[in-house]
């Protein structure tokens, strides 16, 4: 949940009895590239398993972000090829 379960949030949640945390999501090239925001979302918070949401569509990508995301300490990597988007009903009788 980008921009909601960021490191403070994933702490909080854990004091309340959460059994499990993810972090927010991970853009894989972005990440791959270095990008501050994406490596400061690796971050690990409190004591549960450091579970990691990397998202992307280009194995390459999606493979060198795992790589970068286990090597930041996550125990678990959730791969996100994409969430579903809101449309407007008038763009739904376009075909794309």
């Amino acid at each position: 949940m980008a921009g909601i379960t960021d490191r403070p949030f994933r702490e909080i949640a854990e004091c309340f009895g959460a059994g499990l945390v993810v972090s927010e999501m991970v853009a894989s090239a972005a990440l791959t590239t270095g990008h501050q925001d994406m490596v400061r979302k690796l971050g690990k918070s409190g004591t549960l398993p450091h579970m990691v949401q990397l998202a992307g569509c280009e194995p390459v990508w999606m493979a060198e972000g795992a790589r970068i995301a286990e090597a930041g300490g996550a125990d678990i990597i959730d791969i996100n090829f994409g969430c579903p988007a809101k449309r407007s009903p008038t763009a739904m009788l376009v075909p794309p």
